[in-house]
């Protein structure tokens, strides 16, 4: 059976971008192979945090993923926090790469430019701890947005140089990007993602309802009232109609007939009336799921993700000459 790995970083709730991007294929995918699902809080400490924040915001989407149907008896759902061997694999990798590979990271010159000297090493470390997370379980195939790509191409060649370097061990990772859903558009800017970093752009899934419906009623538009499919024309409207097709299972020629004669306004007002009506029961779980119950989820996944990444690191130290 194929093993998944893929994260989510604690950096605020969980949006649109998220789910369409990586949750909904993670529960898909967790009905067919063996899926680890991380809370990444190690990589959420490279730009400044508040750790009482951090703790909240952790538990909070752990009980968002499994209100929106990550299920813990068949997804191993863990804080990076609680695996140790992470770290060992992690100085283990940052031994073999190349400092000038990581200065050349998109992410690590935006936040750089973003924090200026409020940032430190570890945001240029962390594509090494990210090819450590994946590393440590010998994942088969990693699920990512499309902006984590050049990260995984760092993975895969730490693990090829670790194999040479040393002794073949292991799995070169498959990327898996889901193309149409890879990139949802902010709101308020059809160019950029979706992102936390913009909250005015980003809808997050269990905000209140009169936020989300301010937010999609004020999604910018493009000149024409037509709601036509043509993302090069028309990336704002094609932007709203790639959610809206997600929502309803509908393709873009029947939400053109849909909307045949009406205008934008009405097409909002539809968006946002599907966006309620998809996430209504995940919004209802969500309020039942207690910190109790979600820590004991968390602690059974940190056992069984520990008992895989502890027995591949046993074999990584003795593969490096450290046992």
């Amino acid at each position: 059976m194929k093993r998944i790995l893929t994260g989510i970083k604690p950096s605020g709730t969980i949006q649109l971008g998220n789910y369409l991007g990586m949750i909904k294929e993670v529960i898909e995918m967790q009905n067919k192979y063996e899926v680890l699902l991380m809370i990444a809080d190690l990589h959420a400490q490279t730009v400044p945090y508040s750790p009482k924040e951090l703790k909240e915001i952790t538990l909070d989407i752990a009980k968002s993923l499994v209100a929106l149907g990550v299920n813990p008896n068949k997804t191993i759902l863990f804080k990076q926090s609680d695996v140790p061997a992470h770290l060992y694999l992690y100085w283990i990798l940052g031994c073999l790469v190349n400092e000038g590979d990581l200065r050349r990271m998109h992410e690590y010159k935006e936040q750089k430019e973003k924090y200026k000297d409020e940032v430190g090493t570890g945001i240029l470390m962390y594509p090494v701890l990210m090819a450590a997370d994946i590393l440590i379980y010998n994942a088969d195939l990693v699920p990512v947005g499309k902006d984590q790509e050049q990260h995984l191409e760092l993975t895969r060649e730490l693990a090829r140089k670790f194999n040479k370097t040393f002794k073949k061990f292991f799995k070169i990772p498959e990327i898996y990007i889901p193309q149409e859903t890879a990139k949802i558009m902010s709101l308020t800017n059809p160019y950029k993602k979706m992102s936390k970093s913009e909250p005015e752009g980003c809808l997050e899934i269990f905000e209140k309802e009169q936020i989300i419906k301010e937010k999609i009623m004020k999604a910018v538009t493009d000149s024409e009232k037509e709601v036509k499919y043509d993302p090069l024309k028309k990336p704002a409207i094609s932007n709203l109609m790639t959610i809206y097709k997600h929502l309803t299972k509908k393709s873009y020629k029947e939400i053109e007939d849909e909307f045949k004669g009406k205008g934008y306004y009405e097409f909002k007002l539809t968006l946002y009336e599907a966006f309620i009506n998809f996430f209504k029961e995940a919004r209802r779980l969500k309020n039942k799921i207690s910190n109790k119950q979600i820590e004991r989820i968390l602690n059974k996944g940190a056992i069984k993700a520990n008992k895989i990444a502890n027995e591949n690191l046993k074999k990584i130290l003795k593969i490096v000459g450290l046992r």
